[in-house]
């Protein structure tokens, strides 16, 4: 399980990227990985194309991120497979995050 941030688009936007498991194990370095980044970029994308499993802990920190960065943030979910999409689908996170 790891976190990565990769700033790319000269700044405008930024990356997470997580792999392995997206679960509560990783709640203070998902933390981390973007709140010293708070207003300083406008679009956020989460890499999921290397997670193999997500739980509500996971959808939890995504909502928690939302309120951090702000309403004028958008924040892409991209890469996740069929599991996990139908996870974030269900879940309605298809009307609060843009999924890729």
């Amino acid at each position: 399980m790891s976190i990565s941030i990769v700033i790319e688009e000269e700044g405008l936007s930024v990356a997470i990227r997580i792999q392995g498991s997206f679960d509560f194990s990783l709640f203070s370095d998902f933390r981390e990985s973007y709140i010293n980044l708070v207003g300083q970029y406008s679009i956020y994308t989460i890499d999921l194309s290397h997670v193999e499993y997500l739980d509500s802990a996971a959808l939890g920190m995504l909502l928690s991120m939302r309120s951090t960065v702000g309403e004028g943030c958008t924040i892409k979910l991209s890469g996740a497979n069929d599991f996990i999409s139908n996870i974030l689908k269900i879940s309605r996170f298809d009307k609060l995050f843009v999924i890729e």
